[in-house]
């Protein structure tokens, strides 16, 4: 990680919170350029960053509310609480460089009841390179068992909210399901 700037980084900004990274050897192919690849791990990378800036974990361990909740073989093991992707994409505009400095424009395009879209936009000196989106699903993770779509509490969509693209309603209602759509999970 780049050392950034107070006004450059790990701030808001009109619902934008902005990560540096420099384009590094491993992140090249063999033409020079980034590898599209590399662009998902900075996706992800800077979510983290916004992540830990508002104060949201990604990873929780939980006690489960009974033990009625945790049936075996699940009741011994630990619950967790996590972010697991559902959905990532990305456009490419133009090439960077190895060595080659970027700002990632990360803002929460949408909250669900329990699913959160990231947008990225990626610029090297204030040109658009690239831009992408992850849907991450807050879920509760237990041993032997499918991850389940939890919501997400009050507390964390208002630590959220400040990076809304756009200012968000109190409780807006959910989204049609999309063609598609995975049941269970939004």
């Amino acid at each position: 990680m780049i050392p950034i700037p107070a006004a450059a980084s790990s701030g808001i900004s009109g619902g934008r919170f902005v990560a540096r990274r420099r384009v590094e050897f491993r992140d090249t192919d063999a033409a020079g350029i980034a590898h599209f690849s590399a662009f998902f791990v900075w996706m992800e990378s800077a979510e983290h960053e916004l992540l830990r800036a508002a104060g949201v974990p990604l990873v929780e361990d939980v006690v489960p509310d009974s033990p009625a909740a945790a049936s075996p073989p699940a009741a011994s093991w630990p619950e967790t609480l996590s972010w697991p992707r559902v959905s990532a994409a990305c456009d490419y505009k133009s090439a960077i460089r190895f060595n080659d400095e970027i700002d990632i424009v990360v803002s929460l395009e949408s909250i669900g009841r329990s699913s959160v879209t990231w947008g990225f936009r990626f610029e090297h000196d204030g040109r658009w390179v690239a831009q992408g989106r992850v849907v991450a699903v807050r879920c509760r993770l237990r041993h032997g068992l499918p991850p389940q779509a939890v919501p997400i509490p009050e507390e964390i969509q208002a630590r959220l909210a400040p990076y809304a693209a756009r200012p968000m309603a109190a409780s807006s209602p959910e989204p049609a399901p999309r063609a598609g759509h995975r049941a269970g999970v939004e």
